[in-house]
C-alpha cells in the first residue's frame, strides 16, 4: 500500500466565530446516526448544502483496496440524524483516497481530492479536482502546483473556498520536526511555490489536519508537539501579518482534547465535529457545541474640569460581564480602570477580556467657558538663572510647555492673551524687570516663529520680581507667598531654595480679549521680536 494520508480540508457552512470567542464547549457526543462504525472514521468534509458529509473510512473490508485502504464515504442528514454511510464508488481506487474540499461556485459543483488518479506511481505530489456532470463525478484532473514535491510518510491538505490558499503538512527538508505546516497561494498567474509557515505553529513533533477560517486569519490544526492532553490535540493560532507569522497556539481544552488522538476539526454554526479515538482503538467522529462567553460590556461616566484650562477632570470605567482578567488601555497611555487629572478633550478606552472580546468607548471632558482677565497657569516654562534661554532637559521640556500654549490658542481662535514672565528676587529690580520682559519675548518669538501663532494674539509682558508665586508646603498644607524674605530664610536647604526660586521664575497667561479678527487687528509691535540689553 502507498503511504498513509492525513487529510483535513473542508467547507464551512456558516461564518466561523472569531477564535477569541471560544470560551467553552458542551460535553462531546459520539456523532449519532450511520456514520460511525467498527472501522475508523476521520477527515470530515461538509458539502455546500450542509446536508451531506464526506469522510475517510479505514479498516473496512469493503474498501476497494482492502481493510488497510482509505476510501471516501458519505452520509446524508435525515431528520436530524446522519443516515447510513456509503462509499463514493467512482472516486475510490486501490490507493489511499481522501477528500480535500467540496466547492460550489457559479459553474457548478466540484470536489478536490488527493491526487491518486493518474498512472504515476508517485501519488505524493498534490491534489486533483473532479467536476459533477449529470449527477456523476468526473475523472479527477491533477492540479499543478510548482515545487510541490512531498517526501515522507504522511500528508494533509486544506483548500480555501476561494480556491486560492492551500495549507498542507508534510515532513520537508526545512521542517522543525516531523510534519510541518506549509502554504501555497494562487494569483492570477497561477499557483506560487510553497513556503514554510514559521516556527510559532510548527514544533519538534508533528502538525497535521490544518483548517484556515474563511477570513484567512485563524488556523486550526492538530499537534503532538505543544503542551496538551494526549497524543494529538487540537489548537488554533491567529495570523499576525505575513503567512509565516502566527500567535502562540492555544489548546481547545480538556472537553475537546482527550488523552488519546484528536484531530480534523470542522465547524458548522456553533457545532464542531472532529475525529477522536477517546473511547476505543480506532477513531470515530464526535460533535460538541461551542458556548459563547458572557458578552463584554463597558460604560463610562465622566466629570468635567471645574475651571477653564483646569486639569481635574475624571472618567470612571465600569466593566460589565465578559471574562476577567481585563486589559485596559486609554488613549493618554494610562492602563488603570479609572483615570483623573484630565484636561479638556476626548479620551478613548479599549478593553480586552481574557477571551479576546474587545470594546472601545470614547468620553469627552469639557471645561467652563473662557473668563476674561483670568490667569492661566502654563506647564513649566523654565529658564537658566539670569538668562532667557529655555531649559530643555530630561526633567523640564519648555518647548513642550509652549506647545501647550499654542494648542490653547489654536483651540480658541478668538482669544488674545498676555504672556507674562516673572523672575526670582535675586538681582536688582531694574535688571529683573528687563530679564522678565526678555523671557516673555523669548516665548513670544518661539510661538510665532516656530509654532506659527499669529503675533497679534500674544502680548509679551514682564513683571520682574514684583509678583511672587504661591507655594503649598506639602508638610503643613499651608499656602505661602514666596517672598524674598521667606526664600532667604530657608537658604541653608540648597535644593528647596533653588526649587522655590524656580517657581518664581515662571511664565503664565491672562486672557484679555475674546474678539480676535484677523482682518481688522493691527500688526504686533516690532519691539516684541527684539531683546533688551541688560545694563551691567
Amino acid at each position: 500500500m502507498p503511504f498513509s494520508i492525513h487529510i483535513s480540508c473542508f467547507f464551512i457552512l456558516l461564518a466561523l466565530n472569531a477564535p477569541a470567542q471560544i470560551y467553552d464547549f458542551t460535553d462531546p457526543l459520539r456523532l449519532p446516526g450511520g456514520i460511525n462504525s467498527s472501522a475508523e472514521e476521520t477527515n470530515p468534509v461538509f458539502a455546500p448544502d450542509g446536508k451531506t458529509i464526506y469522510f475517510v473510512r479505514t479498516l473496512d473490508v469493503k474498501n476497494v483496496g482492502g481493510i488497510y485502504d482509505q476510501d471516501i464515504w458519505m452520509s446524508r442528514l435525515e431528520l436530524g440524524l446522519w443516515g447510513n454511510a456509503k462509499p463514493i464508488v467512482n472516486l475510490n481506487n486501490k490507493l489511499n483516497n481522501a477528500l480535500v474540499a467540496a466547492i460550489q461556485d457559479s459553474i457548478g459543483s466540484k470536489l478536490y481530492l488527493l491526487s491518486t488518479y493518474t498512472s504515476e506511481k508517485d501519488n505524493r505530489k498534490g491534489i486533483a479536482v473532479s467536476n459533477l456532470k449529470d449527477s456523476v463525478w468526473g475523472q479527477p484532473i491533477k492540479v499543478t502546483i510548482p515545487d510541490l514535491d512531498i517526501d515522507g510518510k504522511y500528508v494533509s491538505y486544506f483548500l480555501s473556498q476561494n480556491e486560492d490558499v492551500l495549507v498542507f503538512s508534510f515532513e520537508g527538508s526545512d521542517s522543525e520536526g516531523e510534519e510541518d505546516l506549509y502554504i501555497a497561494t494562487k494569483s492570477s498567474e497561477g499557483w506560487n511555490s510553497p513556503e514554510h509557515m514559521g516556527s510559532s505553529i510548527n514544533s519538534s513533533g508533528y502538525e497535521i489536519s490544518p483548517f484556515l477560517c474563511p477570513s484567512n486569519d485563524t488556523l486550526y490544526f492538530a499537534s503532538n508537539g505543544f503542551k496538551g492532553e494526549g497524543d494529538a490535540d487540537l489548537f488554533y493560532s491567529v495570523k499576525k501579518g505575513k503567512w509565516n507569522n502566527w500567535s502562540k497556539p492555544i489548546n481547545l481544552g480538556k472537553k475537546i482534547n482527550s488523552p488519546k488522538f484528536d484531530a480534523y476539526l470542522i465547524k458548522r454554526g456553533n457545532e464542531i465535529i472532529w475525529a477522536s479515538n477517546r473511547d476505543g482503538k480506532d477513531c470515530d467522529l464526535y460533535s460538541a457545541n461551542s458556548i459563547l462567553p458572557p458578552k463584554l460590556e463597558i460604560k463610562l461616566a465622566s466629570k468635567d474640569v471645574t475651571i477653564f484650562q483646569g486639569y481635574d477632570g475624571q472618567i470612571d470605567l465600569t466593566i460589565f460581564s465578559g471574562v476577567p482578567p481585563y486589559k485596559i488601555s486609554w488613549s493618554n497611555g494610562q492602563i488603570t480602570e479609572d483615570i483623573d487629572g484630565l484636561f479638556k478633550g476626548k479620551y478613548t478606552v479599549t478593553v480586552i477580556d481574557a477571551v479576546g472580546q474587545k470594546r472601545i468607548s470614547v468620553s469627552e471632558i469639557n471645561e467652563p467657558p473662557i473668563e476674561d482677565k483670568k490667569i492661566i497657569r502654563f506647564p513649566g516654562v523654565q529658564y537658566e538663572f539670569n538668562r532667557w534661554e529655555f531649559i530643555n532637559d530630561s526633567i523640564v521640556n519648555s518647548s513642550d510647555s509652549l506647545a501647550y500654549v499654542a494648542k490653547l490658542l489654536n483651540d480658541y481662535p478668538e482669544i488674545v492673551i498676555e504672556l507674562i514672565s516673572h523672575t526670582d528676587s535675586r538681582g536688582d529690580d531694574e535688571s529683573n524687570q528687563i530679564l522678565s520682559v526678555n523671557r516673555a519675548r523669548a516665548c513670544f518669538k518661539y510661538l510665532v516663529e516656530e509654532l506659527k501663532i499669529d503675533s497679534r494674539r500674544i502680548i509679551p509682558v514682564g513683571k520682574g520680581e514684583k509678583e511672587p508665586a504661591l507655594w503649598r508646603n506639602p508638610s503643613t498644607g499651608q499656602t505661602i507667598l514666596l517672598t524674598e524674605t521667606f526664600i532667604n530664610d530657608i537658604k541653608e536647604n540648597a535644593v528647596l531654595y533653588e526649587q522655590l526660586n524656580q517657581l518664581n521664575r515662571r511664565t503664565e497667561g491672562r486672557i484679555i480679549r475674546k474678539d480676535f479678527n484677523a482682518g481688522t487687528f493691527p500688526e504686533a509691535p516690532k519691539e516684541y521680536f527684539q531683546f533688551i540689553t541688560i545694563p551691567k
